[in-house]
């Protein structure tokens, strides 16, 4: 009990109300959540955010940290390290792999690396904390939080003998600045102290590892000149990066102009703020990260931020109508009752379990998961932490992980119907490519690009090790394709294919020119290669050939870059050298257990117990041909996943350390339509990979990070809805517990909205509206007994439970289906 009083005592609660709060002082918003817990560390903080600045609260009464991000705060750590020209030695590196020798081959790669070790990019930190200090005004009571997800606004609530207080902040689309108001309810009862100062990640309540001291020491490595200043209307920080380098930012301004209704402000000289008497007060905070030395722009921020409304409700309803008309756009409804909407998150995650997901705790998870990518998508896309951060040593640098990470926080960011979401990614990943050509050149003697498993503020592959075959891998660049190609598909935008997509894809393509080279039977050979962070079954090393991964991902681009070329008339006298490079790829194979083999050669067998399922990426979005037409490939898809899933996922509790790896098994069995095991899938991922605060976790409960916060939303719509080019695909994998429920506003590919799809047992009612005119096959989960359509043209499709419907263009169309 002395822990448990000590915790409350340093949040602001009493221990009674800490335990067994019940009667709330917010309701939980109808698209949001309310939580009856304060945090006890920066993981469980109130996240909100406008893509670049994040806000993450505490959410304590009277102990208040409210730490502030900026999306481009990647902490300079020195002059990065250039791979050196190693390609001489390719030739050698894969005579050692063809002899059997990959460890030496692994090792080879990595001596001519001169790196001593393992090398990550500059790590994403946090900027600074807004502190809110208060005297404790006797017990703390009817406390609640609350995020609501249409608005964006973060909300604490409380009572103490002083009176009923409320802290609401969110980061303005609108304005682009932070917004904190700290209101009264009585007047002349705020009183507090506040500054802007840096992270103390030694403070966290609940840190039983070194990882605050390290964060600490970091801190004072990086970081010098620190100033906090105020006066009687605004705060200060600034800090100076000690290891700047040219490309890098030099500095770190941040400044709020505070606005104060009734009583005083007093500056001190440690750069705090005294509020006394007031009625409420308005912060309004930005951030500013110059890239030349011994320059501020604190001139800048001032004069920005005078010019904006000192109105609180003014400022959200100015964000609001931003941010709301993009969450808005889907919503789903499988049958969360009213009640269970209304409970805590707290009282959800606990009613919650593993034979009975809570339907509104998934609904929650579904918004929120949205939520965060569209409140941590700005100018640059979600990194491993989304723009939110509370550490200086974040796990994995919280940079951009390209072989699994990244690809599943932005998933969902076309079929959700968030289509501007994904030039973030595009666009930082074209503006990576000068280094991007440098390792295609430097490790593989090749033209075209190379994008290395991780990056952050440059593009070099220094992600190796000699137990990392990092350096081998060369499906990132064409992994990426898949989003600029997937853009136009399901946008439309034909100058978006011809100045972005196209140009991409041809330097991915030119890569794989050069790579590839044939075996005695004119099959081409993928070497070296490494399937994400694996190693074949009895093997000490990574390095491998014919990655499945690779060959899938070379097959992917080849094929999508002849489709764009077709459609812009482009590329005639290259389009039959990828036809022909297509004839030479390896077929996917099968093992002795017949589940899709990782390397595509007898001599390397399988490790299925691993947590990536790289070999599985060809049916991560759609339904290749190849595959299509293969009954045996299929079931070898389908085995692998219910094979890693009995695997890896035995014990249902404790168990589990990769939430990602769960999205990627999900995505293949909905693309091949088992709605059980997708359920599977979500179960995991429903109960242990989500905080109270609804913000995602990496792994069990613990280590924020924003993989799933994109890949379930993206996971469950492909459950609902499938899509390609010339094909929708209604309920794809609906599993049997969801008899009825409800999706609306789901994007296809095509250019085609589901404005509404509607299902209850044997019947479906679909509204859907195409941007062109066009014939689709339009398939449902089972055969079609009748259908009826209003705008639309009905034919036969090409079985049972299809058909061939003609959509209007900019027309809605209601097709009303009963099936057998």
């Amino acid at each position: 009990m002395t822990g448990l009083r000590t915790l409350s005592s340093a949040l602001g609660l009493s221990l009674l109300t800490v335990m067994n709060s019940s009667a709330l002082s917010l309701p939980s918003p109808d698209r949001g959540f309310v939580s009856s817990q304060p945090a006890t560390n920066w993981e469980e903080g109130l996240i909100t955010g406008n893509g670049t600045l994040g806000l993450n609260a505490y959410s304590r009464p009277n102990k208040e940290r409210i730490i502030f991000n900026h999306e481009e705060l990647f902490m300079p750590m020195g002059e990065p390290t250039v791979p050196p020209d190693q390609s001489a030695d390719l030739p050698k590196i894969r005579q050692l792999i063809a002899e059997g020798k990959y460890k030496e081959a692994e090792v080879l790669q990595f001596e001519n690396s001169g790196q001593k070790g393992f090398m990550y990019p500059d790590f994403y930190v946090p900027a600074f904390d807004l502190t809110i200090t208060r005297a404790p005004q006797g017990e703390v009571r009817d406390y609640a939080r609350s995020v609501d997800f249409t608005t964006g606004e973060a909300t604490v609530r409380w009572t103490d003998d002083a009176g009923t207080f409320t802290r609401s902040m969110f980061a303005s689309r609108a304005h682009g600045v932070g917004v904190v108001r700290i209101l009264g309810e009585k007047a002349g009862t705020v009183n507090c102290t506040i500054k802007l100062e840096p992270r103390e990640a030694s403070d966290e309540l609940n840190d039983d590892s070194d990882i605050g001291k390290r964060s600490d020491e970091a801190f004072k490595e990086h970081f010098g000149d620190l100033k906090s200043s105020s006066t009687k209307d605004s705060l200060s920080f600034s800090a100076d990066f000690l290891k700047s380098y040219e490309r890098s930012i030099k500095s770190l301004n941040g400044h709020s102009r505070v606005i104060v209704k009734g009583g005083t402000s007093t500056p001190k000289e440690d750069g705090s703020l005294v509020i006394s008497g007031a009625d409420q007060v308005l912060i309004l905070t930005d951030i500013r990260l110059p890239r030349e030395n011994g320059t501020d722009q604190f001139a800048e921020l001032a004069a920005s931020l005078a010019k904006v409304p000192a109105d609180y409700d003014e400022l959200l309803a100015a964000h609001a109508k931003l941010h709301g008309e993009l969450f808005n756009r889907v919503k789903l409804d499988l049958g969360g009752t009213e009640e269970d909407h209304n409970k805590t998150t707290e009282e959800l995650l606990e009613l919650s379990t593993w034979e009975n997901i809570n339907i509104a705790l998934l609904e929650k998870e579904f918004d929120a998961g949205r939520f965060n990518i569209i409140c941590s998508t700005g100018k640059l896309p979600p990194n491993l932490q989304g723009v939110w951060g509370g550490t200086y040593v974040p796990n994995w640098a919280s940079d951009y992980t390209h072989n699994g990470n990244v690809p599943s926080a932005i998933a969902a960011n076309l079929p959700g119907n968030m289509p501007e979401l994904t030039p973030a990614y595009t666009s930082y990943i074209e503006s990576l490519i000068p280094d991007l050509e440098l390792n295609a050149k430097h490790l593989f003697g090749a033209r075209g690009i190379v994008l290395p498993s991780r990056t952050s503020t440059n593009g070099y592959n220094n992600a190796l090790a000699p137990n990392f075959a990092g350096g081998m891998w060369v499906a990132g660049a064409g992994k990426a394709a898949r989003f600029f190609y997937d853009y136009y598909l399901f946008t439309g935008d034909e100058e978006f294919l011809a100045k972005h997509t196209l140009p991409y894809l041809e330097k991915v393509a030119l890569f794989f020119e050069d790579y590839l080279y044939e075996d005695e039977n004119g099959q081409y050979i993928f070497s070296p290669t490494q399937s994400p962070e694996n190693w074949p079954k009895g093997s000490k090393s990574q390095a491998t050939f014919n990655a499945t991964m690779d060959v899938a991902v070379a097959k992917e681009v080849l094929t999508n870059l002849i489709e764009g070329s077709k459609i812009l008339g482009v590329n005639g006298e290259k389009i039959p050298v990828w036809e022909g490079m297509l004839k030479k790829m390896p077929p996917y194979t099968l093992n002795e257990e017949g589940i899709i083999k990782e390397w595509l050669t007898p001599k390397l067998g399988n490790n299925d117990a691993h947590r990536h399922s790289s070999q599985l990426y060809p049916l991560y979005y759609v339904m290749p041909d190849e595959i299509k037409q293969n009954p045996e490939l299929k079931e070898g898809f389908r085995k692998s996943v219910e094979f890693k899933l009995a695997e890896h996922w035995k014990n249902k509790e404790d168990r589990g350390f990769m939430s990602f790896g769960l999205i990627q098994l999900g995505q293949v069995v909905s693309t091949l339509g088992d709605g059980e095991l997708s359920l599977l899938c979500l179960r995991h991922l429903v109960n242990r990979f989500w905080l109270n605060n609804l913000a995602s976790m990496h792994n069990h409960r613990h280590l924020f990070n924003m993989d799933i916060s994109g890949g379930q939303p993206a996971l469950i719509i492909q459950m609902l809805v499938g899509s390609d080019l010339g094909e929708v695909h209604l309920l794809p994998a609906l599993p049997k517990e969801w008899s009825k429920g409800t999706i609306e506003g789901v994007l296809c590919r095509g250019v085609i909205e589901i404005n509404r799809l509607h299902w209850d047992g044997k019947k479906i009612e679909v509204e859907m509206t195409s941007k062109s005119a066009q014939e689709i096959e339009l398939t449902t989960p089972a055969s079609i007994e009748s259908i009826e359509a209003n705008g639309a043209e009905i034919k036969d499709g090409k079985s049972d439970s299809s058909r061939m419907v003609s959509l209007p263009a900019d027309k809605m169309v209601s097709i009303s289906i009963t099936l057998q």
